[in-house]
């Protein structure tokens, strides 16, 4: 049988262009294609062995909004409604009559299916003066920056609008030592 492989296997190679038969092969034991089978329950590993799930059942998590839009909302922050953000810190540094501020916050705020911000809640947020080296001197009270910044989102509007109302959250941060 190997010399008729190999003769077969040398008539191919010397006339790649004809169709050369060639007897076929029987399949005996080791061809078959669940030979694992007579292993299984002889495998010392078997206990090692995990079994995954092709599918795991959740529960409806309710309509989301696609991701094109959701790049939109960000691209808008980022793009045009970043400066209310700066405006809130100027308004700051006036009041507390320094020119050397910065402040870190995460707000959450809804967006309707019109497009239209509301419901501003501000998670978290500091206020710190700094030096003109950008070191921190001392904390400030966020009040003001708080208020103002649910202020400014009250005013945006987003196009194109979320399918859902949709909560976002933005985590900023403003000042010169960023």
């Amino acid at each position: 049988m190997a010399h008729r492989t190999s003769i077969c296997m040398a008539a191919l190679l010397a006339i790649p262009t004809t169709t050369v038969g060639c007897a076929k092969r029987h399949l005996d034991a080791a061809d078959n294609p669940d030979v694992a089978s007579s292993y299984r329950d002889r495998n010392k590993y078997n206990e090692d062995i995990e079994t995954g799930t092709y599918r795991d059942e959740t529960e409806d998590q309710g309509k989301g909004i696609r991701p094109r839009t959701l790049k939109a909302i960000e691209d808008t922050i980022t793009n045009v409604y970043e400066k209310d953000f700066e405006n809130c810190l100027e308004e700051q540094m006036d009041v507390n009559e320094t020119r050397f501020m910065r402040s870190v916050f995460s707000v959450e705020f809804t967006i309707d299916t019109s497009g239209k911000a509301s419901k501003a809640n501000i998670i978290d947020i500091w206020v710190k003066k700094q030096n003109a080296k950008g070191s921190n001197i001392g904390d400030v009270s966020p009040d003001g920056m708080k208020a103002c910044i649910a202020k400014s989102i009250d005013d945006w509007v987003f196009d194109p609008p979320p399918e859902v109302v949709y909560v976002h959250t933005y985590r900023g941060q403003v000042g010169e030592a960023f």
